[in-house]
């Protein structure tokens, strides 16, 4: 039997902005990073679903039913006139901006 603790080494992609965000989680829980990376890994690999969870089809699913659900409880509308760009306020543009640009990566 080895002496010591058993010891994997991780090396995260600080350019992959998923490696960027478990990093910051694991950063924030220095007492229990070993419970949360086996939690984590627990729940991938007993949960079905859990590989397409964020896939691009699964994005697409969901998006798609948020507005059939939306355009049947009357809150969406869709309009066949191009958007004006100033009818968003500025706050709304960088929302949308930042929203965006998480499925540009």
């Amino acid at each position: 039997m080895p002496t010591g603790k058993p010891r994997i080494v991780l090396q995260f992609n600080e350019f992959d902005f998923r490696h960027r965000k478990v990093l910051d989680i694991l950063r924030a829980r220095p007492r229990n990073m070993t419970d949360l990376v086996v939690n984590a890994i627990l729940h991938f690999v007993s949960c079905p679903d859990a590989e397409q969870e964020f896939n691009k089809a699964a994005i697409r699913e969901v998006v798609v039913e948020v507005i059939n659900e939306m355009q049947a409880n009357g809150t969406f509308v869709l309009n066949s006139s191009k958007p004006d760009s100033s009818q968003l306020s500025d706050e709304d543009a960088s929302d949308l901006g930042d929203f965006m640009s998480a499925f540009r990566k």
